[in-house]
């Protein structure tokens, strides 16, 4: 499982409607929490230049990363780690880790980083 892209169920906050909500998101998954508890990345469009974390957020031109089916500019989200539980994972998309070796390189460099800072912020 680690390596690949899935799409996965997410809660979130509706703010228009005042609750929590879900919907379905791609994400990458990096890790293994324990048996059944994944760690992911979202990968997402961010639709608001200024939400765009210039170090952390990795940029993905859809025609680069045809396996993946992206609709637009997408970006895996290197800052913002999740557990997702298995059940959670509902299709899988691509196996990035493999299709797209140097950019998961990239990604993990980048993971690496932000979690150094990370440590080193709170200590």
């Amino acid at each position: 499982m680690i390596g690949k892209a899935y799409w996965a169920i997410f809660k979130y906050y509706d703010s228009s409607a005042h609750m929590m909500a879900f919907k379905k998101r791609p994400v990458l998954i990096i890790g293994q929490a324990d048996e059944s508890d994944y760690v992911v990345l979202p990968i997402s469009r961010v639709t608001r230049r200024e939400h765009i974390d210039q170090k952390y957020d990795f940029k993905m031109q859809a025609a680069d990363y045809p396996k993946l089916s992206l609709k637009a500019t997408s970006y895996i989200r290197t800052h913002k780690q999740s557990v997702a539980n298995i059940g959670e994972l509902a299709d899988p998309i691509a196996d990035f880790k493999n299709e797209y070796p140097d950019a998961y390189v990239e990604v993990i460099a980048l993971v690496e980083e932000f979690q150094k800072k990370l440590v080193e912020d709170a200590l």
